[in-house]
């Protein structure tokens, strides 16, 4: 008999919000996994391809299911349809909802993430994630982990860590697009004394509208690559761009 893992999520947490929106397009209280599993072009509903998704859908709280039907909890529906709540403290407490994560959390917190291969072999060595999985499982913690921006200079952060960290993002959004520019030297001769603690960047974007960014000029290496991570998490999550397009 092959060897079983323990549960883990076996996609990611942005996987899990197509699939939701794949079920929530249906516009039903319930649907089969035979619609679900055609819509998203599959003929088997065994197909691992399917039965992860599902898993990771179950284990993150978003869907419940029975007799081989689909349904979204009220917390998949808060994170697609949001009001005056903050989705992204929605979907870290989702995060949280798996048994393996919950582990890591506890262990990684506030601390440095091993590299992928460590991760990999420490599931399979203490966590009992099978050898063929260990990779995939990972991966999988990581690019969900950095996805909603909580890996931040290379530290998994959460509590007021996040908190901060997503009203970093928010002001990143709506104003960070470069750091490449630099100042003119007419801005620079405008600065205070205390804005020359600064290097001050300001963008023009395409809009019409310019993109301001603060950096002081006592930062150090860790603090540029915290605000690198923040750059590629709104990459990802706002544009849907792969920062190594870039590179």
């Amino acid at each position: 008999m092959a060897e079983r893992s323990t549960l883990y999520p076996i996609v990611t947490w942005e996987a899990s919000l197509d699939f939701i929106k794949v079920i929530d397009s249906f516009k039903y209280k319930l649907v089969s996994y035979s619609e679900v599993a055609k819509k998203l072009g599959l003929s088997n509903i065994t197909t691992k391809s399917f039965t992860g998704k599902i898993s990771t859908a179950k284990q993150f709280g978003l869907i419940s299911t029975s007799n081989k039907t689909i349904q979204l909890t009220e917390t998949a529906k808060s994170i697609l349809y949001p009001t005056e709540k903050d989705t992204l403290s929605i979907a870290v407490e989702c995060f949280k909802n798996p048994p393996l994560y919950a582990k890591l959390i506890e262990r990684y917190e506030g601390k440095a993430l091993p590299s992928k291969d460590v991760l990999s072999n420490t599931l399979m060595m203490e966590y009992r994630i099978t050898q063929s999985a260990k990779d995939n499982a990972a991966q999988v913690f990581l690019d969900s982990a950095e996805y909603l921006g909580l890996i931040q200079g290379g530290v998994l952060c959460f509590g007021n860590d996040v908190d901060r960290a997503s009203e970093s993002t928010t002001a990143l959004e709506n104003n960070a697009t470069s750091l490449s520019v630099p100042v003119a030297s007419s801005d620079v001769s405008k600065l205070t004394a205390t804005e020359s603690d600064y290097i001050w960047q300001r963008i023009p974007t395409s809009s019409g509208k310019i993109a301001e960014i603060k950096v002081p000029t006592d930062a150090d290496k860790d603090d540029l690559l915290l605000i690198q991570d923040m750059l590629h998490s709104i990459m990802r999550r706002k544009f849907h761009i792969n920062p190594s397009e870039f590179e």
